[in-house]
């Protein structure tokens, strides 16, 4: 079996030619505080290293403000082990399952990991006013 890497390189071409060998690539976008982000990171970056799914890994974001790119190839596009994992660690931070990207259709399931009942209540009341009829990109965020 060959080493784990979790160096998708330094540049864009570079991520962009390992993903293109590595198969599917699993692409979160999450959020933690700055104070626990050094801890988290190291947590996400210990879990993606013991996954035996996971055949290479890359974990970047930007600076000051607790937002992780978490990327990862390895499991097949249906295997979501991964993905649920690194979601439930960032939670565990007090981290959100989605930074800039929104939650859209694939994280909906587990909204309830960074969000509270009546959040997400609040959230499909406006929902509902806005689009009573479920029109507005149906599936998204209330899957």
């Amino acid at each position: 079996m060959r080493a784990k890497s979790n160096d998708y390189g330094n540049t864009a071409s570079g991520k962009l030619k390992r993903s293109a060998r590595s198969g599917v690539i699993h692409k979160l976008d999450v959020s933690v505080p700055l104070p626990v982000l050094p801890a988290c990171a190291d947590e996400l970056n210990a879990l993606l290293t013991d996954a035996d799914s996971v055949s290479e890994f890359g974990i970047f974001g930007h600076v000051a403000d607790g937002n992780l790119h978490v990327e990862f190839a390895g499991p097949n596009e249906s295997d979501e082990s991964v993905d649920v994992a690194v979601l439930e660690c960032v939670a565990r931070y007090g981290g959100s399952i989605s930074a800039e990207h929104g939650i859209g259709r694939l994280k909906a399931g587990h909204l309830d990991l960074s969000r509270t009942a009546a959040e997400i209540a609040a959230m499909r009341a406006i929902k509902n006013a806005w689009d009573p009829q479920g029109l507005m990109n149906p599936g998204v965020l209330f899957g």
